[in-house]
């Protein structure tokens, strides 16, 4: 069975969303498992034992996604094309300016766009050349977010957002932990509760009494277990 190709388990779905409901509460978008559809808007089912996403969708827990504007295909999922980036799983893909995310070392390694002249770094000395003295994420390019607190725009986790099925479809990125559950994404494990050291927007999240070894960033205001 491919990324693509699915075989429908009733049981199963109804499973998942009585687990949705009574593990993560508020955080479901909707606890309502309807039997009796078999296929969601962008779905085919040729031979009425399973559902297909049509070309140039990718197939996630939710049903079938198109990929949007400045986004392609890639075997799993619906990425952004390079050169182009979101600050947060749901935002468009935004064409990333030259100059922003280039790497930079504050001892050797100087920013040298005049527009994204602030080394953010990342360990050590190293990071990534970014622009400073920001108050919203208007005034952040290519993708970036607005820490309001330090006024820089920040570089979004990578495979942050990225839809998929298993921690399989969010291997080799900073997002490696695939929420089954709710947002049927991937998301970054292992954050530190104090200081929280989620991305902006997101915070560090404790559902080991839920069974999920590693702290997760979750949406603001969305962890229940606070």
């Amino acid at each position: 069975m491919n990324s693509n190709e699915i075989k429908r388990h009733p049981s199963w779905g109804a499973r998942l969303a009585r687990l949705h409901c009574l593990v993560f509460g508020a955080l479901a978008a909707s606890c309502v498992y309807d039997a009796d559809t078999k296929c969601g808007d962008l779905e085919v089912d040729p031979d009425h034992d399973r559902c297909l996403c049509p070309k140039g969708a990718v197939w996630t827990a939710t049903g079938c996604i198109e990929c949007g504007k400045n986004e392609m295909y890639n075997g799993t999922s619906c990425e952004c094309k390079e050169g182009f980036a979101r600050a947060t799983p749901t935002d468009t893909c935004a064409k990333v300016p030259a100059g922003i995310g280039t790497p930079c070392d504050t001892a050797n390694m100087p920013c040298v766009d005049s527009k994204f002249s602030f080394c953010q770094v990342t360990s050590g000395t190293t990071g990534y050349c970014t622009n400073s003295g920001c108050t919203s994420a208007a005034d952040c390019e290519g993708g970036y977010a607005c820490d309001t607190d330090t006024g820089t725009c920040l570089k979004p986790p990578t495979g942050w957002g990225t839809p998929c099925m298993s921690d399989a479809d969010c291997a080799g990125t900073e997002a490696t932990y695939c929420d089954t559950f709710v947002t049927h994404g991937c998301l970054v494990q292992g954050c530190t509760l104090m200081p929280d050291n989620c991305f902006v927007g997101t915070e560090c999240c404790d559902l080991s009494s839920f069974g999920i070894a590693q702290p997760l960033c979750i949406a603001e205001g969305q962890c229940t277990t606070k």
